[in-house]
């Protein structure tokens, strides 16, 4: 009798709200309390976006509310909301 090999699949999870909370604050490199446009594009690159450049750039873009080319603490949790929406998963 052969033996019952068991294969397991990979899976992926969601990033939690309070992991891209953790994530996007990390990559505040000059520790400004704002994420600049290359600070966002890092981010996502870290996140796994295949074109960081244009998500960083979109984020922005929806994100941004008083539209000074920066996401700072009041627009943080909706870039986290932004993020969740494209299903950002932890491989």
């Amino acid at each position: 009798m052969g033996r019952k090999v068991t294969v397991y699949k990979p899976t992926s999870v969601l990033y939690t709200k309070d992991q891209l909370m953790t994530i996007f604050k990390s990559h505040d490199a000059d520790g400004d309390g704002k994420l600049s446009r290359e600070e966002l594009k890092k981010a996502f690159k870290y996140l796994g976006s295949r074109w960081c450049s244009y998500r960083a750039e979109q984020a922005l873009r929806c994100t941004d509310a008083n539209d000074d080319g920066y996401i700072d603490e009041k627009e943080l949790e909706k870039l986290v909301d932004y993020t969740l929406e494209r299903r950002y998963t932890i491989v």
